[in-house]
């Protein structure tokens, strides 16, 4: 079940499908055994600082993807271990794309629901509450500015995110379907979130750059 949104708003976010773990899938896997085990990895700088901190209590915000160039843009809705999260939740979208979220049918109720600027302005886009996998809502964006949206249900739990329409000032990473290789910051990140020691982590990177470590160019 489809419904369109015929206000000019906001973006949202594609996700692929791509074969085998990648540095997304890993980074989820980590930080979901953190949360599972009491420890809870710290928001990144750029996440505490990114669109006036409104990322930073997103558990899954990295950077911003960059999708400018493509007429049409997927975000998931109910992604995450429990399914309270967008994915990707920040992207860089033109003016006139279309974003379309999917629901993924994980979380129970999720809605889409524009964060206006000041305390009486009027939203400028929301769906209705959806809970069935494929439930879709669309949004074609024109205006040239930061659109922030939340789940009303989960909002509490940082479901939350930003499609920047036509320029950002934060970090851009290209959209990769897996994710890309697990950087050194990657590997911290996970190593505290498992508990290992930072020396650890330091020799195995050491390892993977070490010719035939199994690290690409």
């Amino acid at each position: 079940m489809s419904e369109s949104s015929a206000t000019t708003g906001a973006g949202a976010v594609r996700t692929d499908d791509g074969a085998g773990l990648g540095r997304r899938d890993l980074m989820r896997a980590g930080l979901g055994a953190a949360a599972a085990t009491g420890v809870t990895a710290a928001a990144t700088p750029a996440a505490a600082q990114a669109y006036g901190e409104w990322m930073s209590d997103v558990s899954n915000y990295e950077a911003t993807v960059d999708y400018t160039g493509q007429e049409s843009v997927t975000v998931a809705v109910g992604a995450g271990e429990n399914g309270v999260l967008f994915d990707p939740p920040a992207i860089l979208v033109d003016p006139g794309t279309t974003v379309t979220w999917e629901w993924t049918g994980e979380g129970g109720q999720h809605n889409v629901v524009h964060q206006p600027e000041g305390e009486d302005g009027d939203p400028a886009f929301e769906s209705e509450l959806k809970e069935e996998a494929d439930a879709t809502f669309e949004q074609t964006f024109e205006e040239e500015t930061a659109f922030r949206y939340y789940c009303d249900p989960h909002r509490a739990a940082g479901m939350k995110a930003v499609v920047a329409v036509g320029s950002t000032d934060d970090e851009l990473v290209d959209p990769d379907p897996s994710g890309g290789p697990l950087t050194t910051s990657d590997l911290l990140v996970l190593a505290a979130a498992a508990g290992l020691g930072v020396a650890l982590v330091i020799a195995v990177v050491a390892a993977a750059d070490s010719p035939g470590g199994g690290r690409s160019a």
